[in-house]
């Protein structure tokens, strides 16, 4: 057990959706950020929150033992980071090579839309190993022996299925670190706001 409660610190109940989640986490962060006057230590519990939440492992998890993985919050949280700061990196080199007025580009839109565009793209090809492991499950079971023994082929096509849907699994995980950095790009009005989050996080 922990005393730390995410649903606590967000002001929800148990049943709450992802929509409320978000919701609520997008209202804590105004108020919280460092920059707004906010409590560092507040911030860093209502990132936590919202981390262990917008995560269906981690949120039924704790539903079920009321123990949180904080490794495994910190690692999508890593995660988070580390997209942002290569769509950064990526909409500062679009823009100097276009030659536009650095001090007039809106860089959180345009990591917004680049997210966006990862996200998709993640997504789609997630849905794509989805039908080639139901193909393939389907020819698992065209697939009969006769007689007792071990089935080389069955067996070939098992190891099929799981390599597609372990890749499956890691493209679902990409595409919610996708969305979380969506809605962080969101929560601030500037890259510099951002950027001072991103390294309360790091360093708190």
């Amino acid at each position: 057990m922990t005393d730390f409660d995410p649903y606590r610190v967000l002001g929800l109940g148990a049943d709450a959706d992802a929509y409320a989640i978000k919701s609520a986490y997008r209202r804590a962060v105004q108020t919280a950020h460092p920059d707004r006057g906010g409590d560092p230590d507040a911030f860093i519990e209502i990132v936590r929150a919202f981390d262990i939440l917008s995560d269906a492992d981690a949120r039924r998890l704790f539903d079920e033992t009321g123990t949180v993985d904080p490794e495994a919050a910190r690692s999508l949280r890593h995660d988070v980071a580390v997209v942002l700061a290569d769509m950064f990196d990526a909409a500062v080199k679009t823009a100097v090579d276009t030659r536009l007025p650095l001090d007039g580009v809106d860089f959180i839109e345009m990591m917004t839309k680049a997210v966006r565009g990862h996200a998709r793209e993640a997504e789609g090809h997630a849905r794509r190993l989805e039908g080639e492991v139901e193909a393939l499950a389907t020819l698992k079971r065209r697939i009969r022996r006769q007689g007792e023994g071990s089935n080389m082929f069955a067996d070939r096509l098992d190891e099929q299925i799981e390599a597609k849907a372990q890749e499956q699994l890691q493209l679902r995980r990409r595409v919610h670190i996708f969305e979380i950095a969506v809605i962080e790009l969101g929560n601030y009005d500037t890259e510099v706001e951002l950027i001072s989050a991103l390294e309360t996080e790091q360093t708190t």
